[in-house]
């Protein structure tokens, strides 16, 4: 009776597990920065035997005019985008490099994450996340967060986060620009949903009360 209990036990904390596990990959799969590597080439155009491609990378979106010098091979077979041509537009005008991330579907902080890498001197690099308002148009897009002020100024390794969680069911949307004097790279861009405090605290608590069902079972 005692080894049925256990095995009880052990198959129903599995499945509680296995369970939680699903919930948590869920809420990370509701949100993905299609081509973040700029590995994908599809439809640019190579530019000699530079390295560097013409052409807006698939997945991203920009409504450019400098459609040379965009995404190049930066090192080894590793890609990056050029913000400095991305963003750019004669005469000038703003012109991010964007992408729609998805639907929210539990309220989460946002966490963006990418690499700013230098391809001259004093680049200024300026981000956001977005509220996308379920349109395709950058125009119709509303700021939940932006980058630091003045933007960033040094190559690396860097997360932008929403001070708050965003309401489920918020379509998010990031975007990338510079000014048109500097020259920056960006390349592994990706985003991450991470729940609220509230629903890990339901989660939480969700776990004790099947902690304690399981023990008053087992006596």
């Amino acid at each position: 009776m005692k080894t049925k209990t256990m095995k009880t036990k052990s198959i129903l904390s599995l499945t509680c597990g296995l369970v939680l596990l699903c919930l948590g990959g869920q809420a990370n799969a509701a949100l993905t920065i299609t081509n973040g590597d700029f590995q994908d080439l599809t439809g640019l155009t190579p530019q000699g035997s530079s390295g560097w491609y013409a052409g807006v990378p698939t997945g991203w979106s920009s409504n450019t005019t400098a459609l040379e010098y965009n995404v190049v091979d930066w090192n080894s077979g590793n890609f990056a985008a050029n913000l400095q041509t991305l963003s750019q537009t004669t005469p000038p005008s703003f012109a991010p490099l964007y992408q729609r991330a998805g639907l929210l579907d539990s309220a989460s902080k946002v966490s963006l994450s990418f690499t700013i890498l230098h391809f001259q001197p004093n680049p200024n690099v300026n981000l956001g996340i977005f509220n996308t308002n379920n349109s395709n148009n950058y125009n119709d897009w509303t700021v939940l967060t932006l980058g630091q002020e003045g933007g960033y100024t040094s190559a690396g390794r860097f997360t932008l986060e929403t001070a708050v969680p965003i309401a489920a069911g918020t379509n998010i949307g990031v975007a990338f620009w510079q000014g048109p004097t500097s020259a920056a790279g960006i390349d592994n861009v990706s985003i991450i949903p991470e729940p609220s405090t509230g629903s890990m605290m339901a989660l939480g608590f969700a776990g004790l009360v099947t902690t304690r069902l399981l023990r008053r079972k087992d006596s």
